[in-house]
């Protein structure tokens, strides 16, 4: 099978780029033929099947992307969405529509879309996105049966035509926990980090905010690890930075906290990730996480917030413990609990390898897209 997969893709910080890369790392795995158009921040010198071609400074962008892949002549096309890789200034992304319909009216190929911002309630704009993208292509993907089941809801209508596959993970062949704590200064240390890009729906603030007390209940020696920047052309980022930077210099408890600013390549996000004893992810809104499956796929046990997109996960990993979005005291009880408990650690870290090994591996999940895949093929 020949796929055009358009997506961002490797060396972007981007993590679509990262969620792409393995998977069809794995589907080509599997014996398919697999070409990526991507942005042009994407894609190695010379790396083959790789089109880094979308620029969005260019009004005709989507015309490029529409005749890239018309060359590349796939058998079907898949597309991961998320609104800011499609964005021009104010239009709503609707210029990927372009291309999508031409192709549909076309025939030439079936065509997917994997959504990968989806809520349980959706603004207005999402939900005439997905209402008319839904109407005109194939199949849709979302990662959990929540976004699926509140799609009618939003949309006025009942799409047949939506599939569940889960945001996949990999068991990594990754540095040790005390290497990647030697390699980072942080050896005999107790580490709780947090790792990605600085947004106040993330919870940064609050996680430094009680840190000190943290600190004072341990009977051991902690660190806590922010790894992260400010995401690019972010309307909040840097305000957002300027923030948690001071609220580390005025902290009672900065003596031990640990910032790493920096855009990361993936084998310095495994690096830091893997010198994680917990990873907290008190977020206030997401739809799903990426970090959540790295960390179970390096069977870091996790703290995170009881919200849609982290909640569902936590739940059938069993692999950390669920707390409330606002409530810092509980948030405070969980971190000084996991720290100070090494057989729940240890036993929260055998779920999650067993978890990500049984239900979620990137080779199950590649099989699942290649069925659909077939599916629509026969059927188109």
């Amino acid at each position: 099978m020949r796929i055009a997969w358009i997506s961002s893709w490797p060396p972007s910080a981007c993590g679509i780029a990262t969620y792409s890369r393995e998977l069809v790392e794995e589907i080509r795995k599997l014996g398919h033929e697999v070409i990526v158009v991507c942005h042009t921040d994407g894609g190695e010198r010379g790396e083959k099947d790789v089109y880094p071609v979308i620029q969005l400074n260019d009004p005709g962008w989507c015309d490029t992307l529409y005749r890239t892949v018309i060359k590349i002549n796939p058998d079907l096309v898949h597309i991961q969405h998320e609104y800011g890789l499609y964005r021009r200034e104010n239009d709503y992304a609707i210029g990927l529509i372009s291309p999508v319909y031409r192709w549909n009216v076309e025939k030439r190929f079936p065509l997917v879309i994997t959504y990968h911002s989806v809520y349980s309630r959706l603004d207005r704009q999402r939900a005439l996105y997905m209402s008319l993208t839904l109407r005109i292509i194939q199949a849709g993907i979302v990662h959990e049966e929540y976004q699926k089941i509140n799609l009618p809801y939003n949309l006025g209508w009942v799409p047949e035509n939506v599939r569940v596959i889960p945001h996949g993970a990999k068991i990594l062949d990754s540095y040790s926990k005390e290497e990647a704590k030697e390699k980072l200064g942080l050896d005999g240390k107790k580490v709780v980090g947090m790792i990605g890009w600085f947004a106040p729906t993330k919870g940064y603030h609050r996680v430094i905010d009680l840190w000190e007390e943290v600190v004072k209940n341990l009977s051991s020696d902690a660190v806590l690890v922010l790894a992260g920047e400010t995401r690019p052309k972010s309307d909040y980022g840097e305000e957002y930075k300027r923030k948690l930077l001071n609220l580390i210099s005025t902290s009672g408890g900065k003596e031990k906290i640990k910032l790493i600013l920096k855009v990361f390549d993936f084998d310095e996000y495994n690096l830091i990730l893997s010198s994680f004893d917990v990873v907290i992810l008190p977020y206030t809104f997401a739809s799903q996480s990426g970090c959540l499956a790295h960390a179970l796929s390096l069977g870091i046990p996790v703290i995170a917030s009881g919200i849609e997109g982290l909640k569902e996960e936590m739940e059938k990993s069993k692999a950390g413990i669920i707390v409330s979005p606002e409530d810092n005291t509980e948030l405070k009880r969980a971190i000084i609990t996991m720290l100070e408990d090494n057989n729940l650690r240890n036993e929260y870290s055998r779920r999650a390898k067993e978890y990500v090994r049984c239900k979620i591996s990137w080779q199950k999940i590649a099989g699942e897209h290649i069925k659909l895949y077939r599916q629509l093929l026969e059927n188109f």
